[in-house]
């Protein structure tokens, strides 16, 4: 079971996470490139976790930091997808969307043999599979943006999974000093493969910044809580909040009256699916 601290820790992602994607946003509306938010998001990640380099490091194990920069990779197109997905559509519709992560990483876990499928586990697939029907509703006009949207932060979604549960793997012979760093310095290693891209207009700057430093810090924080506890499901089911999160900050610090007509839709919907990873969740 996790500790009090390391639940609220995990909360306070999930409110970052949604204040942090909303500064993305802006930014990205504002004229700053998609590339350009990705790379100081992802070397925002990378300063984050550096000082963890000098404590807890366990014995250097060559297959288990090949692991830790396989869940680098993994993470690093998953952050491609992810601001691809907010470039597209709602931070409403992303944000509850990447929430399926956590029914996916509970999904893996079962698949890799630790637990059987269950009527549970189904029951859960039909409520998370409702509530994001419920949360695409919106003005015709954008439908083709919020299906495409959904590709993007599905996508998202399983490399996020595959992250978390790469990090699982190897966080018992590398230990959280030589996890967190090396994947988190593959992401920003990685970073040069995006190519070239122009500076950000002055408007777009501080919210790209603001929500590249937020969300650098949310991100190391959620795999350092993994990486410490080895426990993904549980740690996944707390940050699902974010999917209620994204949905009421879009409403009232997004688009407002853009997304006000479906907004019980949209909370409906994300309601449904932080239900589904909290039956996931009790019954491993």
């Amino acid at each position: 079971m996790l500790t009090p601290i390391t639940v609220l820790c995990a909360a306070g992602a999930a409110s970052l996470y949604a204040s942090g994607s909303l500064q993305i946003k802006r930014s990205l509306n504002e004229g700053a490139t998609k590339r350009r938010a990705i790379a100081v998001t992802n070397i925002a990640m990378a300063l984050w976790a550096l000082p963890l380099f000098f404590i807890s490091r366990g014995d250097f194990e060559l297959t288990a930091w090949l692991t830790a920069v396989g869940a680098g990779v993994a993470l690093f197109l998953g952050r491609i997808l992810s601001v691809k997905s907010l470039e597209v559509g709602d931070l409403s519709i992303v944000g509850p969307l990447l929430g399926m992560k956590t029914l996916l990483v509970a999904i893996f876990s079962f698949a890799t043999g630790q637990s059987e499928l269950t009527k549970w586990l189904w029951g859960a697939a039909i409520l998370a599979t409702v509530g994001v029907v419920l949360i695409q509703r919106g003005p015709r006009k954008f439908t083709k943006d919020r299906r495409e949207a959904a590709y993007y932060a599905a996508g998202a979604s399983v490399l996020f999974a595959a992250c978390d549960i790469l990090v699982v793997e190897a966080r018992g012979q590398l230990g959280i000093g030589w996890l967190s760093p090396t994947l988190f310095m593959t992401v920003a290693l990685l970073v040069p493969l995006l190519g070239k891209s122009p500076p950000p207009p002055e408007s777009a700057k501080k919210p790209m910044y603001l929500g590249s430093a937020i969300m650098g810090f949310q991100t190391s924080l959620v795999i350092f809580l993994i990486g410490l506890t080895g426990q993904a499901v549980l740690i996944n089911i707390v940050y699902a909040s974010r999917a209620l999160w994204t949905v009421i900050i879009d409403r009232y610090y997004g688009r407002g009256e853009g997304v006000a007509a479906f907004f019980k839709w949209r909370l409906a919907g994300a309601a449904l699916l932080v239900a589904a990873i909290i039956i996931v969740i009790f019954q491993r």
